[in-house]
């Protein structure tokens, strides 16, 4: 068993419960937040090795902690780097969302102060994908039994915890859709998981869709040709590649508005209050659900 440890700095507005807390994802295998400790960990794969990977904020420092069962080549610290620096948006510019704020209310202000316009997200982009295909049309109970199914040594060695990271694309693309239904309890959701294996071993970046600055329409065009990604499922996976202009409409969102504003039509209403944040509606919407909590 090997074990490195180093630390990166925060940028500004920066913290890690508030990352950690924006959404869900911290429930899912194979994420595990400490509610004690304040500590997020996660098993990855990092070049076909599974690894635990342990982060802890202490005031602009985030220090983290790799444990694989090997040591790690110069080349495997690198892509462990970027995994983390990917999870818990250490790159991720919250100047544009802060403008808006200002324009809009001091409460808004205060929120992205305290860290909000952030999240955590997957260490890939596959497993982001994934696991919002695991969100379509069920309970989060059965999204959460989905992900344990695929953390297992069904698809994955363990890590030297003994956890186990989300399978790569290439190895859940090996199984037919028949396969992977008796495999874990995905469902009809099986025949889009399959084919989106398939793409993601051909091009696990979407064509650097994170990074080569397409505008909105282009990259909700390209994320709809995925199949199983309607638009519930092609807003949310774009808001995890950093797109924020749409706010996914699911149960949980028509609850809140019916709750808080007796909306009868979700799209028109959402479309109507939260345009004046722009290419960040998304955010709009969640830094009022925060302030309703």
């Amino acid at each position: 068993m090997a074990k490195i440890t180093f630390t990166f700095k925060t940028p500004k507005f920066y913290d890690l419960y508030m990352i950690c807390h924006v959404h869900g994802w911290r429930d899912l295998s194979p994420f595990s937040w400490d509610s004690e400790k304040h500590t997020i960990r996660f098993a990855a794969l990092v070049e076909d090795q599974p690894v635990d990977i342990e982060a802890k904020q202490s005031v602009e420092i985030i220090k983290t902690t790799i444990t694989s069962h090997e040591k790690l080549a110069r080349s495997s610290i690198d892509k462990a780097k970027a995994i983390i620096r990917r999870s818990l948006g250490l790159d991720i510019d919250t100047s544009g969302l802060f403008y808006l704020a200002k324009k809009a209310e001091p409460k808004y202000v205060d929120l992205i102060k305290e860290g909000a316009g952030r999240l955590l997200r997957a260490p890939t982009l596959w497993e982001d994908a994934a696991k919002t295909l695991f969100t379509t049309n069920c309970s989060w109970s059965l999204t959460k039994k989905i992900c344990n199914s695929a953390c297992s040594e069904r698809f994955t060695q363990s890590t030297p915890s003994g956890a186990f990271p989300f399978p790569s694309p290439e190895n859940i693309a090996q199984y037919t859709a028949v396969q992977l239904k008796g495999m874990m309890p995905v469902g009809y959701r099986a025949a889009y998981l399959s084919p989106l294996a398939e793409t993601f071993t051909e091009d696990p970046t979407l064509n650097k869709i994170e990074t080569n600055g397409l505008d909105y329409k282009s990259a909700d065009k390209m994320i709809r040709g995925l199949k199983g990604f309607a638009d519930y499922a092609t807003a949310h996976l774009l808001i995890l590649a950093g797109y924020y202009n749409e706010i996914p409409i699911d149960t949980v969102v028509i609850s809140y508005l019916k709750r808080n504003h007796r909306v009868r039509k979700p799209k028109s209403f959402i479309n109507r209050r939260y345009r004046k944040w722009g290419k960040y509606k998304w955010w709009g919407f969640k830094l009022e659900k925060m302030l309703h909590k």
